[in-house]
């Protein structure tokens, strides 16, 4: 299934629900009505746009998230139901007694296999440093306590776009489409964790306790490449600023079909399989996480 953002990027709109559609209006007019079925999340990059108090309701019974981007569209605030799985009760409780040793080897799971696609973004650029990167899996300990993922990522950025370049979020340029493409996924991953009955908060390697996504913040990692991989492609035809072209192509992130071993798949069926080994590993103590063997689009 192909779902659609919808993506607020002007004042003036409001947002409301006729029945299952979502409906968007301007200065009194219909500019656009989404079937809420079709509506991965909502965007939002404006100060000025109002939603309604039955649209609000809507979108949590459907588990779709409203997600409120600054300026440097980074989240700031993702609204999310309270609960969306029978299971609920029975995970967050094996989810929140899970032993601290059980936490370091996921986290160190997560690093290594962040690392290694970030080393198959290199391959068509550099395929020696690629292969140095791939070998930085072999020295990251349970929690990741020598911090490899900070050194790989000193590492990896220079090779990708240039050595000039810096990660900042405050950036305008590549950094906001990162920023951008990043917001994406981690929409999506939202959902799914919500979606599974999972505490989004309690994370196995983010601890911030200002932020109410750690453990979302935690499974997205390895996914990552797959923006920076279409940014560094599409970073020559794109604008400093953030295009309305720019946007659908890193929304499209999503549609893209993936390689598992159930056969060819998109992301969002990806995510989902993921979270709900992470279930499984929570409930038995014991177990892997299922991520596709490599990341990458077919």
């Amino acid at each position: 299934m192909a779902y659609q953002i919808v993506d607020i990027t002007q004042d003036g709109y409001y947002l409301h629900c006729d029945r299952n559609w979502l409906v968007i209006e301007k200065a009194k007019q219909e500019v656009g009505k989404v079937f809420l079925g079709d509506v991965l999340c909502i965007l939002a990059h404006t100060r000025h746009a109002v939603y309604s108090h039955d649209l609000l309701l809507k979108i949590s019974e459907k588990n779709i998230p409203l997600v409120i981007c600054d300026h440097r569209h980074e989240p700031v605030s993702i609204l999310t139901p309270v609960s969306a799985n029978h299971q609920q009760s029975r995970r967050t409780y094996a989810q929140a007694k899970i032993s601290q040793p059980l936490q370091k080897r996921l986290w160190r799971e997560i690093i290594c296999k962040k690392i290694h696609e970030q080393a198959n973004s290199l391959v068509a650029h550099n395929p020696t440093e690629a292969i140095a990167m791939k070998k930085m899996k072999a020295i990251v300990l349970a929690g990741d306590t020598t911090n490899v993922e900070a050194r790989a990522a000193r590492f990896y950025w220079p090779i990708l776009f240039s050595k000039d370049f810096r990660r900042d979020k405050n950036q305008c340029g590549i950094n906001a489409h990162l920023n951008y493409g990043y917001t994406i996924l981690r929409s999506a991953m939202a959902r799914s964790v919500v979606a599974a009955g999972l505490i989004p908060s309690l994370g196995v390697g983010h601890k911030n306790a200002r932020n109410s996504f750690c453990l979302v913040d935690d499974l997205v990692e390895p996914f990552r490449p797959l923006v920076d991989r279409l940014v560094k492609e599409n970073a020559a035809n794109w604008s400093d600023d953030l295009s309305t072209s720019a946007r659908q192509e890193l929304a499209g992130v999503l549609s893209h079909q993936i390689v598992t071993e159930e056969g060819r798949t998109d992301l969002n069926r990806v995510l989902a399989i993921l979270v709900t080994s992470l279930c499984k590993i929570f409930e038995d103590g014991k177990g892997k996480l299922e991520f596709p063997k490599e990341i990458v689009f077919v």
